[in-house]
């Protein structure tokens, strides 16, 4: 699932560790500044912005899905998704 892939990648750790339910209180190396860049990772990969009061929004991985998916972004294989999660690390 490359959306796991990529927050794995900006986490540093294993994407198959990940659900819909990973979050900072749960998940290996989650602060503030690892959310940013979460953010921005996920932004560049699939192409979208999210707004202020959308980031505020965003405490789970399954919120992360739930927004991409309102903002009819298909979660399938992103042609640059794998660059862009390395150009974040």
């Amino acid at each position: 699932m490359q959306l796991y892939n990529i927050i794995g990648k900006v986490l540093g750790v294993d994407p198959n560790f990940l659900n819909e339910e990973s979050n900072a209180q749960n998940t290996p190396n989650w602060d503030s500044l690892r959310h940013i860049e979460v953010i921005f990772a996920v932004e560049s990969a699939f192409h979208v912005r999210f707004t202020m009061p959308e980031i505020a929004n965003l405490r789970k991985l399954g919120d992360v899905r739930n927004l991409l998916i309102a903002k009819n972004v298909r979660l399938d294989e992103p042609a640059n998704a794998a660059a862009m999660a390395k150009r974040v690390a």
